[in-house]
């Protein structure tokens, strides 16, 4: 069995249970180094963290007075340390299916630019001038402030988890920096036939089921046979080996329009995935640039320029196609996979088209009043 051992001014020590080690490990904090003068015992996931934990105690003692410095003031570990650690708890959380890996791969580029700035400070000596500086630095780099909002919407990832840990006692805040809204350029069924059909073959099916369907890119393109009910007429969004949906409500049932339906019969069934890339058992790797020479072909304008489409425009015109005909909003949210009740629905997938607004302009009937008036 296991040896406990002795880190600085605390103990580490094995878990075990019914005389068998769990894999996870204690650190035993003794009663002079608590704040209330009891003694405390931390559980870990293994045996890294624990020691990496009680070497922090160590680092926090005063070297004149031998007690504790304030939280408020040391933590023991720099941010860059902090991020480290966090990591290794969100990639067992990929590894349990609770976060996908392409999540944990944006964080992760985010957090290089916030460990460039705060990598060596203190995390629990971070404080909101700190992200207000951080923005300042970003913004003299060129970078845009929704860019720079989501990577402080990582660090307070990483914050928040610190603070479960008892790393640190508050976690800092900072003001956004406002960010203009784009008005959202949303096809009409007609345009969104023409980008179709400007799309090159092997892509036209899967652009179709897009507009038709308001799936996400990734739960198209790793769609598999299996998941597909020709006869039913549905399709089921769920996880599969090396890939799972972005939340529990993604996994759904989707029915499919006869047509659609018909179409997707006669795809050639070479491999596993319904819309595959270069491979049959490889999807596709990204359309984005084909996408877009479609709809520039497909001559889509708005106020006489080229309109700005991406694949991710074929949801947001699914939705608000759904929403101006009608469909129930908790429906609606059934079919794109968002929670019941969520204002993400509204807030970024409804969108008013120039024609629904045309369509409610007012005019008063002052040419008849003046018309009485003249009488």
């Amino acid at each position: 069995m296991t040896k406990s051992r002795t880190v600085g001014p605390v103990r580490v020590r094995p878990h075990v249970r019914d005389g068998v080690e769990t894999g996870k490990w204690f650190v035993d904090v003794p009663a002079s180094l608590t704040g209330d003068g009891k003694r405390k015992r931390k559980l870990f996931d293994n045996r890294k963290q624990a020691t990496e934990v009680a070497r922090e105690l160590g680092r926090r003692l005063d070297p004149v007075t031998g007690k504790p410095r304030s939280r408020s003031q040391m933590s023991g570990l720099t941010f860059g340390e902090t991020a480290a650690l966090w990591e290794e708890d969100e990639k067992l959380r990929v590894q349990t299916l609770k976060k996908r890996q392409s999540t944990l791969d944006a964080d992760l580029y985010r957090l290089r630019s916030l460990c460039r700035f705060l990598g060596d400070k203190d995390v629990a000596a971070i404080k909101s001038r700190d992200l207000a500086q951080y923005q300042k630095w970003r913004l003299d780099q060129g970078r845009k402030p929704r860019t720079i909002n989501t990577e402080l919407g990582t660090l307070s990832l990483v914050m928040n988890w610190a603070l479960k840990q008892e790393i640190v006692t508050e976690v800092p805040k900072t003001e956004r920096i406002p960010v203009r809204r784009v008005e959202a350029v949303i096809p009409t069924p007609e345009e969104a036939v023409r980008i179709i059909e400007a799309m090159p073959p092997r892509l036209q099916p899967l652009v179709r089921f897009l507009f038709e369907t308001g799936c996400r890119r990734g739960e198209a393109l790793n769609l598999t046979w299996d998941c597909v009910d020709e006869v039913g007429g549905w399709v089921e969004i769920r996880a599969r080996d090396g890939w799972t949906p972005k939340t529990q409500q993604s996994e759904r049932l989707i029915p499919l329009n006869p047509s659609l339906l018909e179409m997707i019969r006669g795809l050639p069934k070479e491999g596993s995935l319904v819309f595959p890339g270069d491979s049959p058992e490889e999807p596709v790797k990204s359309f984005r640039r084909s996408f877009k020479a479609a709809v520039r072909k497909a001559d889509i304008r708005r106020r006489g320029q080229p309109a700005h489409l991406t694949p991710q425009s074929c949801r947001r015109a699914h939705a608000t196609w759904q929403a101006m005909n009608g469909v129930n909003e908790s429906v609606l949210q059934g079919l794109l996979g968002h929670a019941a009740g969520s204002r993400v629905t509204k807030a970024y997938y409804v969108h008013a088209t120039e024609d629904a607004k045309r369509a409610a302009v007012i005019e008063l009937p002052l040419t008849v009043r003046n018309r009485n008036a003249k009488a």
